[in-house]
């Protein structure tokens, strides 16, 4: 009995999402649309949940499910995870009468074909992206206007889409707007906050503040998410990827604490060496490469955090033409005027954002743009 009041109830919450969604859907405004996006994604969860607490769930409670929670994504403006959602739906349709997929799907397939064709017709006219395959890092100099314009276009028309989030912040991290960079990280973090890439992006974007603190976040406001980072990764483990983040944001508050002298450096030192050991040896959904990336790292970071004494002018121009060689350091030759501190944490920024790439998404969007 509990577990039914507690599916009923969790049914009645994502109800409510939607509701909400819905009634923001009607002011039409950028923001009120981005808003139902994050309602429609909780919605889409919450079906999730739901039938994870049946234990032995019937083939047509499963195709309900799985209808709405891709009917959610669509709504929410979400194609790439509505297209896996619908593989669900095909797959919970294939253990249910013809006639009882029909009825359960008669409203979401036109609804989910619609958007689909939406976004691929829209890139289309994206060919810059396209081209690049959304890697914003290996677009010319001379397109980038271009692209920034066919970014905006599918930003404004499909905002629940959370890579398209990504490549704005990989854009605006190129160009150093550190305001937009941190803007359209917590976006994307807000539409999935269980995806461990976006996980990992929210503590690149912790250890910016904590190199160029804003009017947004202090550097003690940066420094407190990062502890409780800290905590939530010794109660839970989790993906790879999310302890490279926690990683280059220990490392900026290392550094950040060593040139100002200050003695909490040593235990910023001592997680920076953690993350590492822990990222080298876990899996990742989001990059095999990952571990290996982190072992090649690791020696490193062990001398910077255990040996600060040994950070001389050979370490330094070691990080120092990382920066050199991004697109940060190439945009703009000021950066390197900026406290040393400050200038190695953007190296080490620009460097994990490259190795934290969103393939699988990114691979989903080209074959979408291939088929149109």
């Amino acid at each position: 009995m509990k577990t039914h009041d507690g599916y009923v109830a969790l049914l009645a919450s994502g109800g409510k999402r939607k509701l909400r969604a819905n009634s923001l859907l009607a002011y039409g405004d950028e923001e009120s649309r981005f808003k139902a996006a994050v309602l429609f994604h909780e919605a889409a969860e919450i079906e999730r949940r739901a039938l994870s607490l049946l234990e032995d769930a019937a083939p047509e409670t499963r195709l309900r499910a799985a209808v709405e929670r891709c009917a959610c994504l669509v709504m929410g403006l979400d194609v790439v995870e509505a297209a896996r959602a619908f593989r669900e739906v095909e797959e919970a349709s294939a253990a249910v009468p013809q006639e009882t997929a029909n009825a359960h799907r008669d409203r979401l397939d036109p609804l989910y074909f619609a958007a689909r064709q939406d976004l691929t017709e829209l890139l289309k006219r994206a060919p810059v992206l396209v081209s690049s395959r959304f890697r914003w890092e290996e677009i010319a100099e001379t397109d980038r206007s271009r692209a920034r314009a066919e970014l905006d276009a599918l930003l404004q028309r499909f905002p629940g889409e959370s890579t398209f989030h990504l490549v704005d912040a990989r854009a605006a991290l190129d160009e150093r707007r550190f305001d937009d960079l941190g803007r359209a990280v917590r976006r994307a973090h807000r539409l999935c906050p269980d995806n461990p890439l976006l996980r990992a992006y929210m503590l690149l974007v912790t250890a910016q503040s904590i190199a160029y603190p804003g009017s947004a976040t202090t550097r003690e406001e940066a420094e407190a998410e990062l502890d409780t980072a800290y905590q939530e990764l010794n109660r839970e483990p989790a993906d790879g990827v999310v302890y490279l983040g926690f990683m280059t944001a220990s490392l900026a508050a290392f550094l950040a604490a060593f040139y100002a002298g200050e003695d909490a450096a040593e235990a910023h030192g001592r997680r920076a060496r953690w993350a590492a050991e822990i990222a080298a040896q876990r899996r990742s959904i989001i990059s095999e490469d990952i571990g290996k990336y982190i072992e090649a790292a690791g020696p490193l970071i062990e001398l910077l955090t255990t040996q600060p004494q040994m950070l001389t002018a050979i370490i330094e121009n070691t990080l120092r033409e990382a920066l050199l060689n991004s697109d940060v350091g190439r945009a703009s030759g000021e950066s390197l005027q900026q406290p040393k501190a400050a200038s190695l944490i953007r190296g080490v920024i620009s460097q994990a954002s490259r190795w934290l790439t969103p393939s699988a998404e990114l691979a989903e969007l080209s074959e979408l743009a291939l088929a149109a």
